[in-house]
């Protein structure tokens, strides 16, 4: 649009807004009468339905369409509008008309809010003077997301994130419902398995009973008379058989509410379903006189909890919102029947929160040293003095060092539409806090050489070195699920984040679950927060999931170079975790372990990773970083030429180094058995006579072994660089390094079959320069 077209445009979202409101509460409360009119069970039950297909054969968010969030809808947003609204008698069942026009007002209804936050947005602009477009955005995505996204972890973590979080409270649990944590987990998931496969199960429930009965009964009708009618006939052969609890499971639950009926189906005591299930029109909040009543941008009753109870019968239909909401439910249920016991759950909770992310660390990092719980003196306040400042702990992993710093407070149940200040709030708890209690500690790291870290009692633990660390993340823990905003910690200057230059890598325990999961090498996983903390640097990764950093990590390993090329321009790059949805959707139905998306990693050099991970010498992560550096066609350079190698230096039995110019700088060396041996200071020579003729600032020496069937035995490495050559020595090594060019070019002669190169062609030694200004002058 031009500027006058979209002034033009503007005015008119504006003038719009007023009418746009009033039209969504009528069709808000149009939707209302029609819910009424229905039985709500079987309005449920269609809804279940009729989103159970939308799902087929999708695994993965970015495979649903506008319609296919609609049909989730019918659901969440019925259930609420059923318990908030109170009963009519003579209810009827809900025909295909009355379906199909609910869901279109639902559909539309959904669309409008779209059209709602335009207008709302122009609105605003024309008539706030203190209008802040960049603020407005993301106060619209708060909302479009909590309004729309559901689903805050991969379901095959569910119940141990539960148990994680719940344990602690096994005593209170059991004092209050008269069952432990581990009997309610056990129910959760059969609810699970019933809302999630329980439609499968059945249709392999109702094969097997076709397949066990099916020939008696045609015998039964063929030979007996008696039977004029085939169900009699089934009866018979039920009962003969002794499958009549088969048969009458698979009935209730093909006919019936079973797959839904959550005390059928967990055996959880009635005490506890009541407190989590809203009676019909038992919810007042929902349509209470106010801003947006009805609206999906109120807190939708669903979240507070999750079941229904239709006569005494408690029933449950979406599982997203009984996963995203269930911890938060409990502790607010036993909260409220036990106020004298928040002292004591803040305390349990807290101490979870600042084990469980460490425990976590440590199966990503295996060998990790851990300190948790560190005091250092700090000049903080107005007076400057110092004074001892807490950090939650550090994670020391060869050259890495990871900040941690946990938050275990909820994230804010309010709406953003109705209360954004608390929710602004929320992001600078849970994202802004933890970055500046790290940053402080980090500069107390490098304001010395080495610095002193002490326990409580201010005993010393150990001493840092600054210098030690090649990489030094912060790393903000929470316990809530906010994914979409924690992201994009570094965008959220707008609502007063304001991170300056030192990024912060905020995750969830989920994200960390997931994490676990998928890296089986430690130091791969290292190279991906390197990988990770530079998009936290960069303006032009902006995501909505943080797995989309590892889909994009996966797709394009240096992916902060991918976006930069891009030339600018502002994109949201989303859908990068599609493969990793597939992969964790197919770990819960399929029952084999699937295959995951992974980066191509050749083979002999995935070895030689595993290796280095086996063998954890100090040092380790630069070289693997210095490997997963390389691009796609340079590892299959590497392995093709790795293969060539050895199979040569079999036949001359000789020893055959490998080098790698431009911006991959690594020389290879390998040992064989059998082949003439060679000492490691002979092969550092040859890597700094490289060096020096290639003006590299370091290289990396990597010294392999492998057995006579060429399978690799050990890894050895090391960073040289002109430093490290004794003066002494320099004039021995220039000579080295002329020889070694000029055996280069005869090599590369002989193997190309030219015997002249041409003056612009790159130079074979390895200079990187053009022949003309190099070895040819």
């Amino acid at each position: 649009m031009s500027e006058e077209e979209h002034e033009r445009l503007m005015i008119k979202l504006a003038s719009d807004f007023p009418n746009t409101y009033r039209k969504i509460d009528e069709l808000v409360n149009s939707i209302r009468s029609l819910v009424i009119k229905c039985d709500p069970l079987q309005l449920l039950v269609q809804g279940y339905y009729g989103m159970l297909f939308s799902m087929l054969d999708k695994s993965s968010e970015f495979q649903f369409d506008f319609n296919d969030t609609v049909a989730v809808r019918m659901v969440d947003y019925v259930q609420s509008v059923i318990v908030s609204t109170p009963p009519i008698e003579n209810r009827e069942e809900p025909e295909d008309q009355v379906m199909n026009e609910l869901s279109t007002k639902i559909s539309e209804l959904y669309s409008s809010l779209h059209y709602f936050h335009m207008t709302h947005s122009a609105y605003l602009k024309e008539n706030d003077p203190n209008y802040d477009p960049e603020y407005d955005m993301l106060y619209v995505q708060a909302q479009e997301l909590r309004t729309t996204v559901r689903g805050d972890r991969y379901a095959v973590h569910e119940i141990e994130h539960l148990r994680d979080l719940l344990t602690p409270h096994n005593d209170v649990f059991i004092e209050l419902f008269d069952i432990g944590i581990e009997e309610f987990l056990s129910g959760i998931r059969k609810l699970q398995f019933s809302l999630m496969q329980g439609f499968n199960q059945l249709m392999i429930d109702m094969e097997e009973l076709r397949e066990q009965t099916l020939e008696a009964v045609e015998q039964k009708l063929a030979i007996e008379q008696t039977f004029s009618d085939p169900r009699e006939a089934m009866d018979t052969v039920v009962y003969e058989k002794g499958l009549g609890d088969l048969k009458e499971s698979v009935t209730n639950r093909l006919f019936g509410f079973d797959l839904f009926d959550v005390r059928k189906v967990t055996g959880l005591p009635e005490s506890l379903l009541r407190e989590l299930a809203w009676k019909p029109g038992e919810e007042t909040d929902f349509f209470a006189a106010g801003e947006y009543a009805g609206w999906p941008l109120r807190r939708l009753p669903i979240e507070i909890r999750p079941f229904i109870n239709i006569d005494n019968n408690f029933y449950c239909f979406d599982l997203y919102s009984l996963f995203d909401n269930l911890y938060r439910v409990i502790q607010r249920l036993i909260l409220r029947l036990k106020p004298d016991y928040k002292q004591e759950w803040n305390v349990k909770q807290k101490e979870v929160s600042e084990v469980l992310p460490f425990k976590l660390f440590c199966n990503l990092l295996s060998g990790a040293e851990v300190v948790r719980s560190i005091y250092y003196p700090s000049n903080t306040g107005k007076s400057g003095k110092k004074e001892w400042c807490e950090n939650d702990g550090i994670i020391i992993f060869d050259d890495h060092l990871i900040v941690i710093e946990v938050k275990a407070g909820s994230f804010t149940y309010t709406p953003p539409s109705t209360d954004f200040p608390a929710y602004i709030q929320s992001i600078k708890t849970l994202i802004k806090s933890p970055r500046d209690q790290a940053k402080r500690f980090i500069d107390y790291l490098y304001g010395a050489d080495t610095v002193t870290i002490y326990d409580e009692q201010h005993n010393p633990i150990r001493n840092l070195r600054s210098a030690d660390f090649r990489q030094v993340t912060i790393c903000g823990i929470t316990i809530d699920n906010f994914n979409s905003f924690a992201a994009r910690a570094s965008k959220l200057t707008p609502l007063g984040v304001e991170l300056n230059l030192t990024p912060v890598w905020s995750i969830s325990v989920d994200d960390l679950r997931v994490y676990i999961d998928y890296f089986d090498s430690p130091s791969m996983f290292a190279h991906f927060i390197e990988q990770r903390y530079k998009a936290a640097q960069t303006e032009e990764i902006e995501l909505f999931d943080e797995l989309d950093h590892l889909g994009m990590y996966i797709e394009h390993n240096h992916y902060v170079t991918r976006a930069r090329e891009n030339g600018g321009h502002r994109v949201l790059w989303n859908g990068y975790r599609e493969q990793l949805d597939n992969y964790f959707v197919k770990l819960i139905f399929d029952g084999e372990n699937p295959d995951k998306p992974n980066q191509h990693i050749p083979a002999m050099i995935e070895d030689i990773i595993k290796l280095i991970d086996k063998q954890a010498k100090k040092g380790r992560c630069k070289v693997v970083s210095s490997i997963l550096d390389m691009d796609r066609e340079t590892r299959d350079q590497i392995e093709a030429q790795l293969k060539t190698v050895l199979k040569r230096q079999s036949e001359t039995r000789r020893f055959m180094p490998l080098s790698m110019f431009g911006e991959v700088k690594i020389t290879i060396a390998c040992k064989q058995e059998g082949i003439t041996s060679f000492s490691n200071q002979d092969a550092c020579d040859y890597i700094l006579a490289t060096l020096l003729r290639t003006g590299d600032n370091e290289r990396l020496g990597l010294f392999l072994t492998y057995s006579t069937d060429n399978v690799l035995v050990d890894v050895d490495f090391v960073f040289l660089s002109k430093g490290d050559i004794p003066d002494e020595r320099m004039e021995e090594i220039e000579k080295k390094s002329v020889d070694y060019a000029e055996s280069r070019i005869a090599s590369f002669k002989k193997q190309s079959g030219v015997k002249k190169i041409g003056r612009n062609d790159i130079c074979p030694c390895g200079s990187g320069k053009k022949f003309k200004r190099c070895c040819g002058n």
